[in-house]
């Protein structure tokens, strides 16, 4: 695996945020091209590597196609500032990803992407929801592992016109027990997912959506990975995106 730890200096964050890119091999083409919010804990705390070693040695010809880049927010208070909707930075991050990141990554990609995908957990996985949800034409697919989404994230899922996409939604039934470190407060996980997937279902998408009997926990997201990376890599829908 070949993997390449860069930094990038945002003008909406002011700051320089670090990330890694990793591949299978030094000839990609007809990229399929997954951002990663969260990407250091999904490396140290996720299992990442391993799923995918795994789901490549099943399938070689993924190798070809494969591209993950794994963007790091900084400590736990700017995690929470740029990921929760209520964040001092929140606006500010969907801009860095959307207007700086993203164009600036995918021009020096230099490559066709056939497929474009979000992945993250819990707030990482909230903030992945509106990323795409400012450009949802450029993207075919969205891997949620318990989103930990608001009721303002949820109206803005019912406001945008979309379709096209392909989700994958994991939640826990025990996660509404949740509490934030940060804001000191239940986030309602089950809850609001139920009512995402609801919102989820009324857009022209393909959405899976699977509860288990588990805890807001990484040990269950490292378990469920496999999955999300499979369903990223094999779901019917290989129609071409849009350029960012």
């Amino acid at each position: 695996m070949n993997k390449s730890n860069r930094t990038f200096y945002s003008s909406h964050l002011n700051k320089t945020l670090d990330y890694m890119v990793l591949t299978l091999s030094e000839n990609i083409e007809d990229a399929y091209l997954l951002y990663v919010q969260d990407g250091r804990d999904y490396i140290e705390l996720g299992g990442l590597e391993d799923a995918i070693q795994d789901l490549v040695s099943a399938n070689p010809e993924l190798a070809n196609h494969l591209v993950l880049v794994l963007i790091h927010p900084g400590d736990s208070i700017e995690r929470w500032e740029s990921f929760s909707r209520t964040g001092a930075f929140f606006h500010q991050y969907l801009r860095f990803m959307n207007d700086e990141f993203i164009p600036e990554f995918e021009r020096n990609l230099g490559v066709s992407v056939s497929r474009r995908g979000l992945l993250g957990d819990s707030l990482a996985g909230n903030i992945s929801i509106n990323i795409a949800l400012e450009k949802p034409e450029s993207w075919t697919h969205l891997l949620l592992q318990s989103p930990a989404i608001s009721d303002g994230d949820i109206e803005r899922v019912e406001e945008v016109d979309f379709a096209g996409w392909n989700v994958l939604q994991t939640v826990g039934t025990y996660e509404d027990e949740f509490v934030s470190s940060i804001s000191d407060q239940k986030l309602l996980i089950l809850t609001r997912n139920r009512e995402l997937y609801r919102s989820f279902t009324t857009k022209n998408i393909n959405v899976q959506y699977i509860e288990t009997e588990d805890e807001h926990l990484w040990k269950v997201w490292e378990r469920d990975l496999p999955r999300a990376l499979d369903f990223f890599c094999w779901d019917w829908s290989t129609a071409p995106v849009k350029e960012v």
